[in-house]
């Protein structure tokens, strides 16, 4: 059997209980994308300028060629473990997240 993946701890998660949904994403040919990467609206990680869709939560190589992409549509997520396409940051997208019912909390000491 072939290992596709694999599972590391970190802090994604923000702590607070809210139901998440998930769903997955066809993400481009080329693009390379990791978990906690926040994606817009074309399943890249969002810039400046973009829509937000979901957070990633899986890393899929520029080169992998299963383009199946685990998302959260829907969750409470540490900003700290998030990333961008670009300078921006996770906190500069709180709004757009919030309007999509995704969540951006520090999680509690």
């Amino acid at each position: 059997m072939k290992t596709i993946g694999k599972h590391e701890p970190e802090n994604l998660y923000g702590g607070l209980e809210f139901p998440e949904i998930r769903d997955t994403r066809v993400i481009p040919d080329g693009v390379a994308v990791k978990r906690g990467d926040i994606l817009c609206r074309d399943f890249t990680p969002i810039k400046n300028g973009g829509t937000a869709d979901s957070i990633a939560l899986d890393n899929i190589a520029a080169d992998e060629p299963v383009r199946i992409c685990a998302v959260a549509e829907t969750g409470v997520f540490n900003p700290n473990a998030l990333s961008t396409g670009d300078d921006t940051a996770p906190l500069d997208w709180k709004s757009d997240l919030r309007k999509l019912s995704i969540f951006l909390r520090h999680p509690a000491p």
